[in-house]
């Protein structure tokens, strides 16, 4: 009977150990390249995921901010156009009460009422300046808001322009109020006669286009 001599098969086992260790080694770097080839793929395919997602978040955040500079540019565009409006509104009807003011025994009436319309035209013309300066009012509204602060500095100087006038033909005092559809004036009289009438309404119609419909006149006594 053939007989293996121990120290052989000894020496076989230990070249199986070594073989299968090798084995497995190569066995376990090929799983561990692969795995991590497919990591880094993994890895490459999320990042190319998330650079994805992110232009498109900034694409989107670029077009809400046009979306809101142009709802917000309307919006002051509309606010402007209201703070227009209300500025000849509230000029209109501030100076008819300061008007109306002047049949009643109000004490310095012209000193009074004259500080008060420059006070009522430096506000109106404050807030018309918000709209000029501000950068997002659409340019036709910033041009008519312009207009409107040219238009209440000149009627400031046509109004002191006839009290002149007027206080130069022998009235004591008076205040004048211009407005988009008339003129008032009130003069610092006891008795304010025809001819006084003639006086004032000349000096107006020479100065402005009122016609004498539009012209208000009262006394203050």
């Amino acid at each position: 009977m053939f007989k293996i001599k121990r120290p052989a098969i000894i020496g076989l086992l230990v070249v199986l150990l070594v073989f299968t260790g090798y084995l497995n080694h190569e066995l376990t770097q090929q799983a561990q390249r692969k795995s991590s080839r497919d990591y880094q793929n993994h890895e490459l395919a999320e990042m190319a995921k998330m650079n994805k997602e992110n232009d498109l978040e900034e694409d989107t955040t670029e077009v809400d901010l046009e979306n809101l500079d142009t709802v917000d540019s309307a919006e002051v565009s509309s606010d402007s156009v209201d703070v227009i409006d209300s500025a000849k509104n509230d000029e209109n009807e501030a100076l008819e009460t300061m008007y109306t003011e002047g049949s009643k025994g109000i004490k310095n009436y012209f000193v009074e009422y004259r500080l008060s319309r420059d006070k009522l035209r430096a506000t109106l013309v404050d807030r018309l300046d918000q709209i000029v300066n501000n950068e997002k009012t659409a340019e036709n509204i910033r041009t008519d808001a312009q207009k409107e602060i040219i238009k209440l500095g000149n009627n400031s100087e046509q109004e002191l322009q006839i009290e002149g006038l007027i206080k130069g033909k022998g009235f004591e005092d008076a205040i004048v109020f211009l407005t988009d559809k008339d003129i008032k004036i009130v003069v610092s009289k006891d008795d304010l006669n025809e001819q006084d009438m003639v006086k004032i309404l000349d000096i107006v119609k020479s100065e402005t286009e009122y016609n004498a419909n539009n012209i208000k006149i009262m006394k203050k006594q």
